[in-house]
């Protein structure tokens, strides 16, 4: 599923995939869990800032594909927020 946002001054790209396994040794691969791959750019240029994964460190990806859209757009906003408050007291300095 991909999903495409926009925050502030930029636009968000969240993408979920799938990780496949085989759930109580049946033989047939189902996606089990969800990982969110999101790139972030610049409203003023279409260069990706930042690609990053969510979901699959310490075992711990999400349930639904729904649930890595919007765990992996928060986490965007979360990095923007960052990045714009570093920015402002910058500029303070």
């Amino acid at each position: 599923m991909h999903r495409l946002y926009r925050y502030k001054d930029f636009t968000i790209e969240v993408n979920s995939e799938s990780i496949y396994g085989i759930p109580g040794g049946k033989v047939l691969s189902i996606p089990l869990r969800y990982v969110a791959v999101l790139s972030i750019s610049s409203g003023e240029s279409s260069t990706t800032i930042q690609r990053l994964s969510f979901g699959q460190s310490a075992d711990r990806p999400f349930a639904t594909e729904a649930e890595a859209l919007m765990r992996g757009y928060g986490a965007a906003q979360s990095i923007i927020d960052g990045m714009t408050i570093g920015s402002a007291l910058g500029s303070m300095r």
